[in-house]
């Protein structure tokens, strides 16, 4: 029996459409189609041929691999849709057609809707942002003017710097639920600047420390190697990491429990312009068990028992986390027991930051410092980081040695630079110990306490007491050399340099404040009047553009143009001003200062022609630096 003979035999029985593909040099080749086929051909014509274009190339590329059903191919034959179904025979590849009209309509349904929920979860969520963040920043620019206030109390301004953080939080907290939308989509993207170690966890620890502190949690903090301070990261997105982390611990853990936290920076062996950051959160609390834990990074998934009941949450925070640190190129793992408490590790990779250890090293090499304080751990740390500076370190474990060695520095002519204090010494009551060494070594000698308390808190009481200065615990060479540096001529050069250039760059500036919100008006003028600019306002885009247009070229100095306004919003009125037929149309610096704060928000607002994009709510010293810079360039 022929082979032609033996197909049509096999085929012609088949009530589905099938036919039979031959490949060429050219390609594929239909030579042959059986009798249910043939009913949508009866001139002779084979199926694939009368298939569209798109869709005949997506049957041959499928013919190439018959059987891979990981992409399933759909077709169109005489307006109803068929499944292909291809698969070898002998040297042939032969598909068989199973006619999907109701299972494709109901699919194509389902995507359809899918995809229309997602836009309107994607511009809710726009929307539920500006609007959330609009009022933030009334809350948080009217705490900057109250702190911008002289002569506050101690205690105010401690509340008032607590509401600040705490508006911070609630931020990160709405960042949660758009991120995740994002992430979904894969739209988040880092936005990566140089910044210090220290005040990353400084951040963290004004989140974290209180909620431990509030269910009388032990919270411990271990500092591993840490071989480089300064690195390029994405700051907001790395706290917002930790901060996930140690609010689950924190979370998850009864009152009385115990939460720390390990975090080392360690030299990366295979990139020598790169260091690793490792990261553990370690608690006592409930545990997890075995088969939630492949789960625990799953949006939404949340470990239902008696003892998580009571306990709110979204379920987001373990799946935005995990996203974040592979985004960063990391990997996170975690290891839980029921009972026996929960612990991550993860590990991410950073680029290494300049610094300016040399500046500090280059002044503060050769000066000699005392250090009071009984405690070995923190006097070896003191002494290590002193010696990279190249200083002299005099270590007094008792108050009456250190006095010893201030008089016989004296005596000998070797005088000390500054006195480095603990905030407690077990033989002396320091409140009244260091008025004693401040009238002997004068007012302009520099006292420096390390503590890892709230400076708030004590601030008014040591100040008196002498000390000028505080330096936080755990301690970080970035902080140390920085706090010495401080006291230095050098220093204080360049401090009185740092407060200065703005005023002094801003006086007799004019600047055209564009913002529909009567309130955000208000502070924004209040928060950048100190700075001298002269403001004149604008409630939307069209009358923006026509002050602009009105007043004589080089008239303003700069604009800080809002989006989202009405009549006009504000990337229109940056383009119609952009268009203009004048000299400073395209050389008038324009800023977006708006609360629509994602990475696509700041490419629509360059393209419209605007020079930087500061989100709401206003973080006035990135808002003053991006005006200096654009005003003076």
């Amino acid at each position: 029996m022929r082979f032609d003979a033996q197909m049509k035999e096999m085929w012609d029985q088949v009530k589905l459409p099938v036919f039979v593909l031959k490949s060429t040099e050219e390609g594929f080749c239909p030579i042959y189609q059986n009798r249910a086929a043939d009913v949508f051909c009866p001139d002779g014509t084979m199926i694939p041929d009368i298939l569209e274009e798109q869709e005949r190339k997506k049957l041959f590329d499928a013919a190439v691999r018959p059987g891979d059903e990981e992409q399933p191919v759909f077709c169109q034959v005489c307006g109803a849709v068929y499944s292909a179904v291809l698969f070898e025979w002998q040297s042939f590849c032969v598909c068989m057609l199973h006619k999907v009209d109701s299972y494709y309509q109901e699919t194509q349904k389902k995507l359809n809707e899918a995809v229309m929920a997602s836009r309107a979860k994607t511009s809710f969520l726009s929307e539920m942002s500006h609007d959330i963040r609009t009022p933030m920043n009334a809350i948080i620019g009217m705490t900057d003017i109250a702190l911008m206030q002289k002569e506050i109390p101690a205690q105010i301004q401690s509340c008032l710097t607590k509401i600040r953080t705490a508006s911070g939080h609630m931020m990160s907290l709405l960042n949660e639920v758009l991120d995740m939308s994002r992430i979904e989509s894969g739209k988040i993207l880092l936005q990566t600047t140089e910044a210090e170690i220290a005040d990353i966890l400084h951040e963290i620890l004004i989140v974290a420390k209180p909620q431990a502190d509030a269910k009388q949690q032990k919270f411990t903090l271990t500092l591993g190697r840490m071989d480089q301070e300064r690195i390029v990261v994405d700051p907001v997105r790395l706290k917002q990491i930790c901060i996930n982390l140690l609010s689950n611990a924190v979370k998850f853990t009864p009152e009385g429990g115990s939460v720390s936290m390990f975090l080392a920076i360690e030299e990366d062996g295979s990139r020598a312009d790169q260091v690793v950051l490792r990261l553990t959160v370690k608690d006592t609390g409930i545990g997890m068990s075995r088969e939630f834990l492949s789960r625990v990074f799953v949006p939404f998934e949340r470990e239902e028992s008696a003892l998580t009941s009571k306990i709110q949450g979204t379920g987001l925070g373990m799946a935005i986390t995990k996203n974040l640190v592979e985004l960063m190129g990391g990997s996170i793992w975690v290891e839980s027991s029921p009972g026996e408490g929960t612990e991550f590790d993860l590990e991410i990779p950073f680029q290494k930051a300049e610094s300016d250890e040399d500046i500090c090293r280059n002044v503060l090499c050769g000066r000699r410092i005392l250090f009071l304080d009984g405690q070995q751990e923190e006097a070896e740390q003191v002494i290590r980081m002193a010696e990279k500076l190249g200083m002299e370190v005099d270590w007094a474990r008792r108050a009456e040695q250190a006095v010893h060695f201030i008089n016989d520095g004296i005596f000998s002519g070797a005088e000390y630079f500054a006195l480095l204090v603990a905030e407690q010494v077990q033989d002396v009551e320091i409140l009244s110990f260091l008025p004693e060494i401040r009238k002997r070594m004068g007012a302009d000698f520099p006292i420096l306490m390390l503590s890892e308390s709230d400076w708030k808190h004590s601030e008014y009481m040591f100040t008196r007491a002498g000390v000028d200065a505080f330096i936080p615990l755990p301690l970080f060479y970035s902080r140390f050399s920085r706090g010495l540096y401080a006291f230095t001529q050098e220093g204080k050069n360049e401090k009185a340099v740092n407060a200065e250039s703005i005023r002094r760059d801003f006086s007799g500036r004019r600047l055209l404040l564009v913002e529909d919100n009567e309130l955000n008006r208000e502070i924004a003028e209040e928060l950048l009047g100190m700075s001298e600019i002269l403001i004149e306002t604008a409630e939307n885009g069209r009358e923006a553009l026509e002050k602009f247009s009105s007043k004589k070229p080089f008239y303003y100095d700069l604009i800080l143009m809002d989006i989202q306004m009405p009549v006009m919003n504000g990337l229109e009125a940056t383009r119609a001003i952009r268009a203009l037929d004048r000299p400073d149309a395209g050389t008038v610096p324009i800023i977006a200062m708006t609360a629509n704060a994602f990475v696509e928000d700041v490419r629509n607002s360059l393209e419209a022609g605007m020079d930087a994009h500061v989100s709401k709510p206003l973080d006035m010293d990135l808002l003053l630096a991006c005006m200096e810079r654009l005003l003076t360039s």
